[in-house]
């Protein structure tokens, strides 16, 4: 139990010192935010929407812009998804054994990646939600509005952000689960954007009815209900994890 938390712990102090991590989730919601600034004047100009308030309501239009959905995939990789084939290709893996167990450390990899690719998009979306607040501060009349709002109105934002981090878990274990596969780190950065892109593309255009299998759809869930997209993203994580753990053992057998 203390090697596995050990684990977890260099794990997590690798990600938290990780340049990759900081360049995601600033680009993330920096690419994000710009996309919206017009319409975040606009919001400025009106001063007051009856129901609303200008700054979730900014909130929740980043998150929902599809520069904000592409980015996704790069971002949430940068942080931890070439750990593992690092050690791997370093040298450094039969050492690091040696203070551990093989059950310990894959776990430590899987989830620690996973975990890192759910913080990148939660952290940008936080950045995302100060940049709005400071942007359109809430006024005497929005104040009392957010006093009154409905529960179901905040659990629209968490339900939002929810999916958003969901998918950065996915596209981060998704880089690390194929980085792994052809040994090529820059694979881990690469491939899940390119099955975001290209999936999404085809399932456009050539199954535009079957919405759950599209990516496009994960990310936004704009003809799906959300519990369906939430389903979708636990069955996919899991498999994904299960996938990953897989492949770290079988290098382990083979290399």
């Amino acid at each position: 139990m203390m090697k596995m938390k050990r684990m977890f712990c260099v794990e997590g102090k690798r990600g938290l010192f990780s340049t990759g991590l900081y360049l995601g989730f600033f680009s993330l919601a920096i690419g994000g935010w710009l996309t919206t600034v017009g319409v975040m004047d606009t919001l400025t100009e009106v001063n007051y929407f009856a129901g609303k308030v200008r700054a979730f309501e900014s909130f929740l239009l980043v998150l929902r812009t599809e520069l904000f959905a592409f980015l996704i995939p790069i971002a949430c990789t940068l942080a931890l998804s070439t750990s593992y084939l690092d050690d791997l290709q370093s040298g450094a893996l039969p050492y690091i054994l040696l203070r551990t167990t093989k059950r310990d450390y894959k776990w430590s990899k899987v989830i620690g990646c996973s975990l890192f690719g759910f913080i990148t998009v939660l952290l940008a979306s936080v950045l995302v939600l100060i940049l709005a607040l400071i942007h359109n501060p809430p006024n005497s009349e929005e104040l009392k509005l957010m006093e009154a709002m409905p529960v179901d109105y905040y659990l629209l934002l968490l339900q939002t952000l929810l999916l958003r981090c969901l998918n950065g878990s996915f596209y981060a274990l998704l880089g690390g689960a194929i980085a792994a596969f052809v040994k090529n780190r820059y694979m881990a950065y690469g491939a899940p954007f390119i099955f975001y892109y290209v999936v999404s593309t085809l399932s456009s255009a050539y199954l535009g009815k079957i919405w759950l299998i599209n990516p496009k759809e994960w990310m936004l869930a704009e003809l799906s209900s959300p519990t369906q997209v939430l389903m979708v993203l636990l069955i996919l994580n899991t498999a994904v994890i299960v996938g990953y753990g897989k492949m770290i053992e079988r290098r382990w057998e083979n290399d």
